[in-house]
């Protein structure tokens, strides 16, 4: 026990340390030390969680794109998945940051990327912990790190009008050669692609209401617009008027010539010998004899009493003489035989068909036909129309053919002086005019009739293959079993669009400056269908994109039949007799002209060339909207790849979330 005196002693101790302050820094600062410790390394670690959950982020993100990108249908794909797998990976390789690696969770794989919700729609998921650096002296030793992500498809309302190339070649396998497993055939890769790019891009609908309308437009030579333009409105049609005047179209053709028969005919046989006849005997019997001319030196009209010629008319009588026979006896005696046909009435010639007239003889020229009969045969349920051009030795004017109008059409008026130097379209070059609505002859189409087109040497004229008919805009609720409709959801195309797709079939020579022309007019929110164009169920803009896909060159021929007609005779697009290099160097000049006018429109083209060739070809980059919208496929996989980027592209990939 402490004793009094021991006691004072420590209190007198403890209040001097109490005043005297010297030393007491320390004491506080060792106090201090671990909650600032705490402070630091709280910092520093939650700072290095951030930085990893941030990392996390942006690789679940990247992932989710990756993901999306990769599908070609509504669901994710196991290849889908190892993609978005990669990119994670890529931009977060385990272990970084000191973290963990990824285990399981118990709702499944860890990292994982699984379908969403809704279709075409990408979500992620990973979680790990940080190994902290200072705040597991106070016993904090992880951090856990979790994130999660989505990615869809954000689109608007879109407008896509597919030009597609559906010439001969595209029967080929695409290193040029020829095949008959139809798998290989650059068409089985484009149908596949249009399928592809269906399933990516969608039917459009969701929770914004997208309105997506796809459109086709299958070229050749030629173009197949017919009933669409006869169902919207006959009388843009040459043959839908109503009015004889402007229901007729000028062909190269050919006009039958008729023959009434006289009356009271009587028909004798009169005979020379024409040995001995001036030039070639056989000669002077067909050519002079027979057709009642001087045949010197051994006989003239006047020995039988007629006047030179034939027909003739003499003492009240009709006369017609033609050749009959040669019978060359011996070198003496060379008998030439002619028909007299006498009249008590001259027979009429006559271009219009009566009664009991004869068929006389073919006209070749450019001739008028009313083509209303032909034009309203695009229904089926209108009767066939009569080919005027008739059998080449018709009875009367019924004696011929039937035929229905397929729907392939030649171009209206054009301008014919387009060089390949031209750079504007010129103002009366009607068939370059995407919007214009025809008021008049000049600005109607016309059927075209290969039946009755002819060459002045009485050959029919090489014709063109017709392509399958375009599609205006429409949506389809799915690829293989719904119909196309327009924006009041009104049916205007009964089968689906897997059907109409699988049914296009190659043929024909290549001329792209028509396909681009009619994908133009089908797409235009101001022109032909400007009323049904320009809708939008939602109200908000519509984003239109032309896709251009062909297989090759220019191939089109100044002396074939098409769209143009015949352009040796007709001379529409250039000068009769030109060739066929500078026919395509004018057609190429017209294409460069039509894309210039698209992309004017607003219109996004892309170009997908399908050759051989990586290289893709000058004229078909510069129609595109920029090099970036150009791209060459070399086989059918690629093909498919190409128009999966672009549709893509077009629907516009977001993140979600």
């Amino acid at each position: 026990m402490l004793g009094k005196r021991d006691k004072k002693s420590t209190l007198t101790i403890l209040k001097a340390l109490r005043s005297d302050t010297a030393g007491n820094v320390y004491a506080m600062a060792a106090a201090a030390l671990f909650p600032i410790a705490g402070i630091i390394g709280g910092g520093v670690d939650i700072g290095r969680a951030y930085m990893a959950q941030a990392r996390l982020q942006q690789a679940c993100d990247a992932g989710a794109l990756a993901g999306r990108r990769s599908m070609s249908g509504a669901t994710m794909s196991t290849a889908d998945a190892v993609e978005a797998r990669k990119f994670f990976d890529f931009n977060f390789p385990e272990g970084s940051f000191d973290t963990d690696p990824f285990v399981a969770t118990s709702d499944g794989a860890n990292p994982r990327f699984v379908d969403g919700p809704g279709d075409k729609t990408v979500n992620g998921f990973a979680e790990t912990t940080l190994n902290t650096s200072i705040m597991k002296i106070f016993g904090f030793k992880k951090m856990k790190l979790k994130v999660d992500c989505s990615s869809r498809l954000d689109i608007g309302n879109v407008d896509v009008m597919m030009v597609l190339d559906v010439t001969g070649s595209m029967d080929w396998k695409p290193n040029g050669y020829s095949t008959s497993n139809e798998s290989l055939k650059k068409i089985t890769g484009l149908k596949d692609a249009v399928e592809d790019f269906y399933d990516i891009l969608g039917s459009g609908g969701g929770a914004q209401g997208s309105q997506i309308r796809y459109g086709f437009m299958p070229y050749n030579a030629m173009i197949n617009v017919g009933e669409t333009l006869y169902d919207a409105d006959p009388s843009w049609l040459v043959g839908g008027v109503g009015t004889a005047e402007e229901d007729e179209w000028n062909y190269q053709t050919r006009r039958a010539h008729w023959k009434v028969p006289g009356t009271g005919l009587r028909t004798t046989y009169e005979q020379i010998n024409v040995a001995g006849a001036s030039g070639d005997d056989r000669d002077a019997c067909e050519f002079k004899f027979g057709q009642n001319e001087t045949t010197s030196p051994v006989w003239s009209p006047g020995d039988s009493g007629y006047s030179s010629g034939t027909p003739i008319t003499q003492g009240g009588y009709y006369y017609e003489f033609s050749y009959y026979s040669y019978w060359r006896q011996n070198k003496n005696k060379k008998w030439c035989t002619r028909k007299v046909e006498r009249y008590d009435t001259p027979p009429v010639k006559t271009t219009t068909w009566q009664p009991g007239a004869e068929f006389d003889f073919w006209e070749y020229d450019e001739f008028d036909h009313d083509v209303s009969a032909y034009v309203e045969s695009i229904k089926s349920s209108n009767p066939k129309a009569l080919r005027p051009t008739l059998y080449d030795n018709p009875s009367d004017n019924t004696d011929g053919p039937t035929d229905r109008w397929d729907g392939c059409i030649e171009e209206r008026d054009s301008y014919a002086d387009i060089t390949e130097t031209t750079n504007a379209i010129p103002e009366n070059a009607y068939d370059l005019d995407i919007d214009l609505v025809p008021d008049s002859k000049a600005t109607r189409w016309r059927p075209y009739w290969s039946g009755v087109e002819y060459l002045r040497n009485g050959s029919s004229a090489s014709d063109s293959s017709c392509p399958a008919p375009g599609r205006r805009l429409a949506e389809y609720a799915s690829y293989d079993s719904d119909p196309g409709l327009n924006s009041d959801g009104n049916t205007i195309y009964s089968g689906s669009l897997k059907n109409y797709i699988d049914a296009l079939s190659p043929n024909g020579n290549t001329n792209h400056t028509i396909g681009m022309i009619w994908g133009a007019r089908f797409l235009s929110a101001s022109g032909l269908f400007a009323t049904e164009n320009s809708k939008s169920k939602n109200g908000f803009n519509i984003s239109r994109h032309l896709i251009f896909m062909t297989d090759g060159d220019l191939n089109v021929f100044p002396n074939r039949y098409n769209v143009y007609g015949y352009n040796d005779l007709d001379g529409r697009l250039a000068p009769t007799g030109t060739n066929q290099s500078n026919y395509e160097k004018i057609q190429a000049q017209r294409f460069q002209l039509m894309c210039q006018a698209v992309k004017a429109q607003g219109v996004t083209i892309w170009v997908v060339q399908f050759t051989n060739s990586s290289t893709i070809q000058t004229h078909l980059k510069n129609c595109a909207t920029s090099e970036s919208h150009a791209a060459a496929a070399t086989s059918n996989a690629a093909l498919q790849t190409a128009f999966g980027d672009i549709a893509k592209t077009i629907g516009g990939l977001r993140l979600s979330k």
